[in-house]
């Protein structure tokens, strides 16, 4: 993860793009702070889930560019919001305090008194009210059942703080940035959707559970101690650390899986992320280390930070492969 340093305002944002920065949140300027107080550098995830989703629907034919560019910006918004919504609440009800890892290992815009709580909100509230607008409007412009996606993923997304306390947060997240992603966007996009882009969304929902699962092990002791039963608090860390193998292995089945039942050689790009699932691997046959050997940004976190760099290129990798598919087939005039 990337450390912001003083230089100049485009290479600031980027970097609070592509890692978590450990800044003043309150001595930046204000397109970075709340870049860091969003944790906009997950937000590639839910990028990646409606890029495959449109590429997806490129492939048969029925892209449409208007559509595709307001359900991209719809799941960035709420992705965006739904970041600040849980931070705010988890606040409100004493969760995140200064000495809780979401306060240690970035910025946390109340537990650390970044911002005040009205302004915290008023943008939590701005930003939702983005994403309702472009959700309403791509109601009006599709059906009514888009309407039925927004609320299901909006349900889980905003509720994300309880669900994590029951075991339900993994589960929910491999819905969410698999079938209700993906495949939403593949049907706001299409005004239709046929059964395998459902089942195509699964390889990089697996991906993107088994970030979450690193987060929760990292997370383990102090959730435990809160009351949180997340899945690794049921399982155990060493179970958990062998889930996240899976999850990640699972990931790269399913998509060979999808490739050859749907005959997509794009997706045979993917492939180039398994030399960084190689080198994660061992990270997650160990528990924790108790000392580092030097320090490293978002420190406590840990196994997060492994399963989190590996799907970020997976995703990117597979968006690539699809995209360049998309490219050949409509060169050879098959679209």
């Amino acid at each position: 993860m990337a450390r912001v340093v003083s230089e100049g305002l485009p290479r600031r944002w980027w970097q609070a793009l592509y890692g978590v920065p450990q800044v003043d949140a309150a001595k930046v300027d204000v397109v970075t702070r709340w870049l860091v107080l969003s944790r906009a550098v997950v937000v590639v995830m839910s990028a990646t889930s409606a890029a495959l989703g449109g590429l997806m629907a490129a492939l048969d034919g029925l892209f449409h560019p208007l559509r595709f560019s307001l359900a991209f910006s719809g799941l960035i918004l709420a992705h965006l919001g739904s970041n600040l919504f849980n931070d705010l609440s988890d606040h409100l009800q004493g969760t995140d305090r200064p000495d809780s890892p979401r306060a240690q290992y970035g910025p946390h815009g109340l537990a650390q008194g970044v911002v005040a709580l009205w302004h915290f909100a008023l943008v939590t509230a701005a930003v939702l009210a983005g994403a309702t607008a472009i959700g309403i409007a791509l109601v009006l412009m599709v059906g009514p059942w888009v309407l039925a996606l927004a609320l299901g993923g909006a349900g889980i997304l905003l509720g994300y703080s309880y669900l994590k306390r029951m075991a339900l947060g993994e589960p929910a997240v491999l819905v969410v940035w698999g079938p209700l992603m993906v495949g939403g966007t593949y049907y706001v996009v299409a005004k239709e959707v046929h059964p395998w882009v459902w089942l195509a969304s699964l390889p990089y929902g697996l991906a993107v559970t088994a970030v979450l699962m690193g987060k929760h092990i990292d997370k383990l002791e102090f959730d435990r101690r809160e009351g949180n039963i997340t899945l690794p608090v049921v399982v155990g860390e060493a179970w958990a650390r062998r889930l996240t193998q899976a999850l990640m292995a699972g990931a790269y089945v399913a998509l060979a899986a999808v490739a050859i039942w749907r005959q997509l050689p794009g997706l045979a790009v993917a492939g180039l992320a398994l030399p960084t699932l190689v080198r994660i691997w061992p990270v997650f046959g160990r528990p924790k280390p108790q000392v580092l050997a030097r320090p490293i940004p978002g420190w406590p976190l840990w196994f997060v930070n492994f399963a989190f760099y590996h799907t970020r290129r997976l995703g990117i990798y597979m968006a690539a492969g699809l995209a360049l598919q998309v490219g050949v087939e409509a060169l050879l005039g098959r679209l």
